[in-house]
């Protein structure tokens, strides 16, 4: 069963880990997931309610507060649907039975008697007195769960499956949600100077003179590591200003101005895995080579990041928009040198995150700073300049596929994706991998990148899902110089942009409708359901204006997951306007169907925002990015129509969706830019002068 594999592989066994009735009238719903924006709280809370046979109003929750919640890993990989979903399900299905053998017990009626509804009890409709609440003592909330629970078939839920409004959506509208809105007595500012580059060295800087501004609490300085604790913001500000001004950096051996970024990927070594290798008989037909590439790029959170941390004699505690609450404690208490137990992570929402932002480096800016002015909090709220430049960011990426056409289909199909590490987290591969302590002690340096074989990050859809034979090959390059980690859907962004571009253009070769090609090369019936529902949706069949054209992409997220096709139509002159997007979307059984279109809307409009526009601009290997004129995104008024279909399938277990249409949308977008120009742009971003060389050089 999928409920026993998740407990078995999960400590926190007992029942009040999970879920414990809170009266007067509500259950409490503890969960190590966390709230992105993503709406996973308020699918978790239908879950439990549906078990329960609660109002959605009745759960409360708890959410990662490691010293509240259950351990439960991270926030990640579009995974806590299909990962925390089922543990719910299961620990509520527990309680419900246990307080039906309370209740039968306290009125001497067999257990098989009694139903439940809101809360009470009732036989043959009629109810019996008790409630949850007044039989809760009798429930040993301690005892392991139990696996034998039988929950209810989809057949009989009333709440999953509807789309009740996201939990806390008057906080967000009133300001009150984030942690950048947090005011704690006697909470002061803070601020750690980030170096212009990684390995730079701090040779000098006037300390006493920077701490003689009024309204300065505390400069920091150790080893390369420099701060400023101060009273407000404004006097922060200043101090901040001055301390860049003041600091003498020693840099390394600048990147020869020759080396793009896309060179430095190609020229470094790499460590390379077969992937996959079938058997291709040899075969004559017309083949086809191309290169695709995905700079580097950023995460673009309107709000930068923001921590604030209470250090006192009892421990640390610790306010975060970090996905990974449980490491960043683990690895607070190693910088530290404190228990674990002494450190209290809470998470609280900021304004957006997907993948490994700045969220754990402020928090841990927030506790090297407070630990210095010990009793009063300290808030650390990055800059725009910070976000830009000291953030991890999403890797550079190259995917050469070559392929042959033998009789209209595809006989051969050869793939090698390159790429730098996806995964630096705090704790990943051991390492703290986080900026300040790296800065301020050499037994804590950021870690050494690390992808194969402990991750598929670069591996992401390599595969292709189509039924033709493959060698597909990874190459991992360990050593760039630019900080790397997790950005919304890892690799599979420009694997997915690279396979779906590819089979368009083996589909002109072929001579085959883009559409009519796919389907040729698909087995999988969701899959062909949802490319063929969306080719409807976007009127395919249908021709374009002069100067406009129509593109499909599809993935099924890591071949195991959600799947999602997508058709855009872009407007091409000198540069791209996007006018339409429609997504068709089988995520399993669709816990909360307004929230899946939700996700999958924002995930297309980042896509878009990547394929069309981002690109972080570097200079010998700095970063040089300051605001948004030097790392534009996409603008509201660039939003084009959108429309998404789910598809129902609740015979099948839900899967994630907060990262399956950002391929899907890049391979699409890339398509259509093409069949409006006539010659395809390989290269992302799609921007103006890649358009103008284009139309130039046809």
């Amino acid at each position: 069963m999928v409920e026993a594999t998740h407990f078995a592989q999960n400590p926190d066994r007992h029942l009040s880990a999970w879920i414990e009735v809170a009266p007067p009238d509500a259950v409490l719903l503890k969960t190590g997931k966390v709230e992105l924006g993503q709406g996973i709280l308020t699918a978790l809370r239908q879950i439990a309610a549906e078990e329960l046979d609660l109002p959605l109003s009745a759960i409360t929750v708890i959410s990662g507060d490691t010293a509240l919640s259950p351990f439960e890993g991270g926030t990640v990989g579009s995974m806590s649907l299909e990962t925390s979903g089922p543990l719910i399900r299961q620990a509520a299905a527990n309680l419900r039975q246990r307080l039906i053998e309370a209740a039968a017990m306290r009125s001497q009626l067999p257990g098989t008697a009694l139903t439940t509804e809101a809360g009470r009890f009732y036989r043959d409709g009629v109810p019996i007195g008790d409630t949850f609440w007044t039989v809760a003592d009798e429930v040993d909330f301690d005892a392991p769960l139990s696996e034998l629970s039988t929950p209810k078939a989809p057949r009989d839920y009333r709440i999953v499956g509807t789309s009740p409004p996201q939990l806390g959506l008057t906080e967000k509208l009133t300001g009150a949600a984030y942690v950048h809105d947090i005011v704690l007595g006697g909470m002061l500012h803070g601020r750690i100077l980030r170096k212009p580059h990684p390995p730079a060295r701090l040779l000098d800087v006037d300390v006493e003179k920077i701490a003689a501004i009024p309204g300065v609490v505390q400069l920091v300085r150790e080893r390369d590591l420099v701060g400023v604790v101060a009273v407000d913001e404004h006097r922060l500000a200043v101090a901040m200003e001055r301390l860049e001004r003041a600091c003498r950096w020693d840099m390394p051996q600048p990147i020869d101005p020759s080396h793009s970024v896309q060179g430095i990927l190609a020229q470094r070594p790499s460590i390379d895995m077969v992937l996959r290798d079938d058997t291709a008989p040899p075969t004559n037909g017309s083949e086809l080579s191309a290169t695709y590439t995905k700079p580097l790029i950023g995460h673009g959170s309107i709000g930068p990041s923001c921590g604030i941390a209470l250090a006192t004699a009892d421990g640390i505690s610790v306010w975060s928009h970090s996905q990974t609450v449980f490491a960043l404690r683990d690895q607070i208490a190693r910088v530290m040198q404190i228990s674990a137990d002494s450190v209290r992570v809470r998470h609280v929402q900021a304004a957006g995150c997907y993948g490994h932002n700045g969220a754990d480096d402020a928090a841990m800016d927030a506790v090297m700073l407070a630990s210095k002015v010990r009793g009063r909090p300290v808030r650390v709220q990055w800059t725009r300049k910070d976000e830009l430049t000291a953030e991890p960011l999403g890797s550079p990426m190259s995917v050469r596929v070559a392929g042959t056409i033998s009789d209209g289909r595809i006989a051969k199909w050869q793939l090698a994706t390159r790429s730098g590490t996806h995964v630096q987290r705090p704790g990943w591969n051991g390492d703290v991998n986080l900026l300040a302590p790296a800065a301020a002690n050499a037994d804590w340096p950021l870690g050494k990148q690390m992808d194969l074989p402990l991750h598929n990050g670069g591996t992401k859809n390599a595969v292709a899902l189509y039924d033709f034979p493959q060698h597909v090959t990874y190459e991992f390059v360990p050593d760039l110089p630019f900080r790397l980690s997790a950005l919304r859907s890892l690799g599979a962004f420009a694997n997915v942009f690279a396979i779906e571009s590819f089979m368009d253009e083996l589909a002109g070769l072929a001579g085959s409708d883009p559409v009519e090609f796919r389907l040729a090369h698909l087995s999988d019936a969701r899959a062909r359901t949802v490319i063929e529902r969306v080719a409807d949706m976007g009127r395919w069949k249908e021709p374009s204006e002069a100067g406009f054209g129509k593109g499909i992409g599809f993935a099924r997220f890591k071949n195991t997951g959600t799947y999602c096709a997508v058709v855009a139509l872009v407007e091409v002159e000198d540069e791209v306007r996007l006018r339409h997007l429609w997504a068709a979307v089988d995520a399993g059984l669709a816990i909360n169907p307004k929230g899946i279109v939700a996700q999958i809307e924002g995930g297309m409009l980042q896509a878009a925002s990547w394929t069309l526009k981002e690109e972080v601009p570097t200079d010998r290997g700095v970063l040089t990015a300051e605001n948004w004129r030097n790392y534009p995104i996409l603008a509201f008024a660039e939003i084009p129509d959108i429309a998404v279909d789910i598809i129902s399938a609740p015979a099948h277990v839900s899967t994630g969706v907060g990262e399956v249409s950002l391929g899907p949308a890049a391979g699409a977008i890339g398509n259509a830019v093409a069949n409006a120009l006539g010659v395809r742009i390989r290269d992302l971003p799609l921007t103006r002068d890649r358009v103008v060389s284009a139309i130039m050089n046809s």
